[in-house]
């Protein structure tokens, strides 16, 4: 594994450069695989398959076993980078088994299909924490192995600026493996992106795909899909009303009776782009948030049927 700097070519490319000196980090492996960090802080390398408690981390070669020591050997604020290998599994079981702690690090996990990384809930107790401010996760599969996971992703209360992209919930191990709540966005908890995630649900326990529990500002989700019957709504807002949430171009196969969102009286913010699919008594209540603006928002309660628009038209003063 070698490591570039500024004043050096990349790869072998004549003129072929990165970043500020002293801002970044190129990483290439033995296969020839490049890894660029913009950021002054440290890359770390995770692999079920090779990797161990003892080992450093820095390299393939010497990957660590699991992403919690990883985060471990982070420095808060630096830009570390932790990579987790295509086919990475691990189970977890209490709750915080993974936490991510450490300000300012990015988790990106690497694989598709099948080779995405996986982390495996054995027990209903278990959870990621977000621990820190500036947290992003990336590529990651969270699947339930028990019934009724209280919560998968727990973005713990009052940390700001969390990045969830690209991330899969569900994929339950059996028929009756499922999370209660997918993904938890606690009180204090500004800032958050929820963006390109899936997440699926069965018809045994889910109650939300993600849950907006208690007062956050500025939280987006976006480009995101949900399937499956949750028994409140596929994005729920709870215990103290938020502010300024925009809820953007996602796609809710709602498989209870149930809004696909349901956001606390006063909630602002704009819903805009988002099309249902659930079975109501009225269009209207695919969408409870009277203190928010709504923008193109769809509803189609039977196949084949096309989506009718939701929500009242604006008229003239």
């Amino acid at each position: 594994m070698a490591t570039y700097s500024h004043n050096k070519k990349v790869c072998g490319i004549e003129g072929l450069y990165v970043g500020a000196v002293g801002s970044e980090k190129a990483v290439v492996d033995a296969l020839g695989r490049m890894y660029l960090n913009f950021e002054p802080g440290s890359q770390f390398f995770v692999d079920s398959a090779t990797g161990s408690a003892s080992n450093d981390g820095l390299t393939w070669a010497t990957a660590l076993a699991s992403i919690d020591s990883a985060v471990g050997k982070c420095t808060a604020n630096k830009g570390d980078i932790i990579w987790v290998a295509p086919g990475h599994n691990e189970g977890i079981t209490t709750a915080a088994n993974i936490d991510l702690d450490v300000a300012g690090i990015t988790i990106i996990g690497l694989g598709s299909g099948s080779l995405k990384p996986t982390i495996d809930f054995d027990n209903t107790a278990a959870s990621v924490a977000i621990g820190a401010n500036d947290v992003t996760i990336s590529n990651i599969r969270f699947r339930t192995s028990a019934n009724a996971v209280t919560v998968g992703l727990d973005i713990e209360a009052g940390k700001d600026y969390a990045k969830v992209l690209n991330c899969e919930f569900g994929f339950a191990e059996t028929a009756t493996d499922e999370f209660a709540i997918a993904l938890r966005n606690n009180a204090g908890c500004d800032g958050t992106v929820i963006d390109g995630c899936f997440f699926g649900a069965g018809a045994q326990a889910a109650v939300t795909a993600i849950s907006i529990t208690g007062a956050s500002d500025n939280v987006t989700i976006k480009n995101c899909r949900f399937t499956g019957a949750h028994s409140t709504a596929c994005i729920n807002g709870i215990t103290t009303l938020s502010t300024n949430l925009l809820i953007k171009d996602n796609i809710m196969q709602q498989g209870a009776t149930e809004p696909g969102i349901e956001l606390l009286t006063g909630t602002t913010g704009i819903i805009a782009n988002n099309y249902i699919a659930t079975n109501l008594a009225t269009i209207a209540a695919s969408i409870v948030a009277d203190g928010c603006w709504l923008f193109e928002n769809y509803y189609s309660e039977v196949a084949p049927e096309t989506g009718a628009l939701i929500g009242t038209a604006s008229v003239n003063d």
